[in-house]
């Protein structure tokens, strides 16, 4: 399940989590994982974290969706990697990619 939603997708169906912007009001959506697709075999909270820390990194990579870090066979930076986490800290995090080091890291 994509992590990124269009006009009036519904999550748990299009989407888990999302940023996006409103002028100069920039925010992500975090619905509760409430699906398998979204919950990917984990626990809530670990869910949450790493939907959580992949739109973190796109928000910083490409607050206004389609005009920063944009792959055209990919999509953002966190596509790339979704849904291959490590754990940081305690938490459970999305990898993401490194241009540097080809890889996700």
């Amino acid at each position: 399940m994509s992590l990124r939603s269009w006009g009036a997708s519904r999550s748990c169906q299009s989407y888990c989590g999302y940023h996006n912007h409103a002028g100069s009001l920039y925010y992500a959506v975090m619905p509760y994982p409430s699906c398998d697709g979204c919950l990917g075999g984990m626990a809530v909270f670990d869910a949450l974290t790493c939907t959580s820390s992949h739109e973190l990194c796109e928000a910083i990579n490409d607050p206004v969706p389609g005009s920063g870090w944009y792959d055209d066979t990919h999509g953002e930076i966190g596509d790339i990697s979704a849904w291959n986490f490590t754990h940081v800290a305690g938490y459970n995090v999305q990898l993401e990619w490194s241009n540097q080091q080809g890889k996700c890291v």
